[in-house]
């Protein structure tokens, strides 16, 4: 089935995928970061559809952000790419990755994912629009205080929520990949 929300498009077979659509598009509406056109294209559980990852953005002449994971955080992530792509000029760039620990480049494949700027900007807006914030992982500084720059820095506004407990956690030296507990995400 396909609803539309104004100019955004999804494309969903379940009212979960709705309800989830529906909960992120909320998220940015309530922060006031406009999303422009897009599509939204819930593509089932086969990582195979988006490339090998659990999701991925595209950009056309109309954005298309693909599920293959259910999940909040990496929706509020895929449309932070949609966001930052439209509202963040190149030439602050360099600021926002000074801001952050390991990055090397803005965008592009031949570093890790972990060291794109485009990657730790789009974790800091997912984690500014959460419901209830926990620690992001691998893009790093985490703490309250850092997350709560950065999104100021890329948005211009305070997210919607205070930042919660000042923790760092996972630590790097802790954060094992799959072998390590399971964040209240579910990555």
């Amino acid at each position: 089935m396909t609803t539309s929300h104004s100019a955004i498009v999804v494309s969903a077979d379940t009212p979960e995928q709705r309800s989830l659509a529906a909960w992120a598009l909320e998220r940015y509406e309530r922060a006031g970061l406009a999303l422009p056109p897009l599509t939204i294209v819930f593509a089932g559980r086969n990582q195979a559809a988006c490339d090998g990852s659990p999701a991925r953005t595209y950009f056309d002449e109309t954005p298309m952000v693909k599920m293959c994971w259910n999940d909040r955080f990496i929706l509020l992530h895929e449309l932070a790419h949609v966001w930052v792509a439209q509202n963040v000029p190149p030439a602050n760039h360099g600021a926002f990755m000074q801001m952050r620990d390991d990055v090397q480049v803005w965008a592009g494949t031949a570093v890790p994912w972990a060291n794109r700027g485009s990657e730790h900007a789009a974790n800091v807006i997912a984690w500014g629009l959460l419901e209830k914030p926990y620690p992001i992982s691998r893009t790093y500084p985490n703490d309250k205080e850092s997350l709560l720059e950065a999104f100021e820095f890329l948005t211009g506004r305070e997210p919607l929520h205070n930042g919660g407990p000042d923790r760092r956690t996972p630590e790097r030296a802790t954060f094992v990949g799959r072998s390590s507990p399971p964040l209240e995400s579910g990555r």
